[in-house]
């Protein structure tokens, strides 16, 4: 059994069983029944844990929570969390999950951090093998379980490829039952590298290896297997396979299997990747022996998932859904890689990926590319659905059902994608471009750039006060009351400006909702909202600032000053390009009457490269309407010469197919008199030029120049 069952699990009987189950892993509790010995920890929050045991003893629950939450609050290692657990008496623990509410939330946040500090493994081969040596010539029970207790807290699935050799060895067999049984008790942190070691030429080695893996019995293993067992030459193997299968829930085709296996990666579900599950490396069959490949940790459920896809591909070639998942996976990893760069993360050594995930997901054809983005709309994953709305952009002939489901959507910027991809392939192709392509066009050029704020408290009525106090134009607030829905907001929606957690949070402790919302190394500064000061203390080093009190928020200013990075900057670039392909449908003959508000809408103070492109479409298509707002821009001296000189130009077409009013002329003519740059000066008088006047009256204007 693993923690996972603990989550699940609320009569102390079945939590006994649990934990008894823990303690084969080498997560032994030591102490007896009756006391609790000072748990390894360090400073204020073993001061704190203590605390907390002492008056939970008394009777003293209120008291005692508030000390395991500022325990919990200091945020002790992994490691930490590891030897108290091994130090400390089950009961409390017992105690605490049937308590439930948040004594419950705390106990399983320490076991939790206690697992994960059981995972992080180090990849010593010449200490490993030393375990190994140990375990082999161990003379008692009590020596072996010592060495497996070792290899298992201290190395895990770094272990297993020195032990996976000795399941080919069939001249010993004491010492592989033994191999065999050390490897079944690291439980499920062997499953995958035993899943590639599948792939061995070996037909002994495999039929050990299936067994083992059929003993450990988690889910992950039962695609593999079903594989093995209906596509081996050996019997044997088959055999072995096929009884490890059913004991690891195999249900149905190794391919449809396979399939499920893919998207439960991707959707970083529990049944395949719990917290302690992530680890900095995949596994890999090479030469006869596994290989250990390192890879940032947010890309590793989307290379699992990659990984299951194509397994699932090679047994079914003409899978569409397969093929979907692919370019979903692949899509997702480029992406997620691109951005560890841009916030000066090193990912040379994933370049390859970085770079390829587009022209891997464009291999996998139009048909596929467009089942995937249509998963991503259905999904609410705007990050993947709006890159893989880029690939479909230039490699469809025409509008497809994903991209008119996308344009359907809530989130902006994937709607956006969906038009410019649309409307790039109408301007390509010579197709007609819908009245609700256009507006779409025109409402992602015009788009307002948005700060985004995640607030997550339980705390409705404070939640409600702070996002009236700092929602409003160019401020968009997401709000959750549960630890659970905003650690979803956090995994969906990436390029937060800004994190807001309360001091209570329904169903998750403070503590497991700021991992999560530090997961990733993200650099989003996240802020503490509580008006108690031991509270604001504890966390203090973990978050970029408190907010004790709503009616100063200074605390945000540094995040709404910032310049422009990260999603907000490829929002500006979504809108340059939304507006560069009106352009374009305006030059082939479209009408963009419907999107000419949009257009005129960021020129007044948007950037530079939006600025210029909008004014380009309003050159070709504007009218008299905009003239007012694009003249602002010629004669606003603050402005770059580029941006007033494309305004000129764009008043220029506007006055060669419109009347014009003496208000514009005359400052046109004032900045002809000015001492702005030639090529302003220039676009201005050509503006003047095209205008539609009288002879007295153009004679007269050119009198005053």
């Amino acid at each position: 059994m693993t923690l996972a069952l603990i989550r699940d699990l609320g009569k102390t009987t079945s939590l006994c069983v649990a934990l008894t189950g823990l303690a084969i892993t080498g997560l032994a509790f030591t102490s007896p029944v009756h006391a609790a010995p000072a748990p390894v920890l360090s400073g204020d929050a073993a001061d704190d844990f203590q605390e907390g045991v002492t008056l939970l003893r008394q009777g003293k629950k209120a008291e005692a929570l508030q000390a395991f939450q500022r325990a919990l609050a200091s945020d002790p290692s992994n490691d930490a969390a590891y030897e108290l657990w091994k130090s400390t008496d089950e009961q409390l623990f017992l105690d605490m999950l049937v308590e439930g509410g948040e004594f419950e939330l705390v106990a399983k946040r320490f076991l939790d951090r206690a697992r994960m500090g059981r995972s992080e493994r180090r990849n010593d081969a010449d200490a490993i093998a030393g375990l190994v040596g140990t375990l082999k010539a161990a003379s008692t029970s009590s020596e072996r379980r010592s060495a497996i207790s070792a290899l298992s807290a201290e190395h895990g699935e770094y272990a297993v490829p020195r032990l996976v050799r000795v399941l080919a060895d069939s001249s010993n067999e004491d010492w592989r039952i033994i191999a065999m049984h050390t490897l079944t008790q690291m439980d499920s942190d062997v499953v995958l590298p035993l899943i590639e070691a599948l792939n061995t030429s070996d037909a002994y080695q495999r039929a050990n290896v299936a067994m083992v893996l059929g003993h450990i019995g988690d889910g992950r293993a039962a695609a593999a297997l079903s594989l093995v067992a209906g596509t081996d030459a050996d019997g044997k193997v088959q055999r072995a396979a096929s009884k490890a299968a059913a004991s690891c829930g195999a249900s149905g085709s190794s391919q449809a299997q396979y399939l499920v296996l893919g998207e439960d990666y991707y959707y970083r579900r529990d049944n395949v990747l719990r917290d302690f599950d992530y680890s900095d490396v995949t596994w890999s069959w090479v030469d006869g022996n596994l290989t250990s490949t390192s890879l940032p940790r947010s890309v590793y459920h989307s290379t699992l998932s990659k990984r299951a896809y194509m397994v699932a591909l090679s047994q079914a070639s003409n899978s569409t859904e397969a093929l979907a998942g692919v370019a979903r996976a692949a899509v997702d990893i480029s992406t997620r890689l691109n951005r560890l760069a841009e916030s000066g993360e090193d990912i040379s050594d994933h370049q390859g990926a970085a770079d390829g995930g587009p022209m891997i997901a464009a291999s996998c054809g139009v048909e596929a590319l467009d089942l995937a983005l249509h998963w991503c709309v259905v999904a609410d994953d705007p990050a993947t659905g709006a890159a893989l709305a880029r690939v479909l952009s230039a490699c469809s002939s025409s509008g497809t059902a994903g991209l008119q489901a996308a344009l359907g959507s809530s989130d902006g910027s994937l709607r956006g994608e969906a038009a410019v991809a649309m409307g790039t392939i109408a301007a390509r192709t010579g197709g007609s471009a819908a009245d609700g392509l256009v507006s779409a066009l025109g409402d992602a050029a015009g788009r307002e750039i948005m700060r985004l704020v995640a607030v997550i408290d339980g705390n409705a009525e404070r939640a409600n006060s702070f996002s009236a106090s700092i929602g409003g134009p160019g401020v968009l607030v997401n709000h959750c009351d549960t630890g659970a829905g905003g650690v979803s907001l956090l995994r969906r929606v990436s390029g937060f400006d800004a994190i807001v957690v309360g001091d209570q949070i329904g169903g998750m402790t403070v503590d497991q909702v700021l991992a999560a919302a530090a997961l990733g190394g993200s650099d989003t500064p996240i802020f503490l909202v509580s008006s108690d000061e031991d509270t604001a203390d504890a966390y203090s080093d973990r978050v970029s600032g408190v907010i004790s009190d709503l009616s100063d928020l200074s605390e945000l200013d540094s995040v709404f000053e910032a310049s422009l990075t990260g999603d907000r900057a490829r929002a500006d670039d979504l809108s340059r390009r939304a507006a560069t392909v009106l352009g374009a449908l305006a030059h082939s003959g479209a009408d963009i009457s419907s999107a000419l508000g949009g257009l005129a809408q960021p020129i007044g103070h948007r950037t530079d490269d939006v600025t210029i492109a909008a004014l380009g479409a309003l050159a070709t298509a504007g009218t008299q309407a905009q003239a007012e707002a694009i003249l602002a821009v010629v004669t606003d001296e603050s402005r770059s010469d580029a941006a007033r000189t494309a305004a000129g130009r764009a008043l220029a077409g506007i006055f060669g197919r419109n009347d014009v009013g003496g208000d514009a002329l005359a400052g046109l003519a004032a900045v002809v008199l000015s001492d702005a740059s030639l090529s302003v000066r220039t676009a201005a008088a050509q503006a003047i030029g095209l205008a539609r006047l009288s002879g007295s009256e153009r004679a007269g204007l050119v009198g005053d120049i």
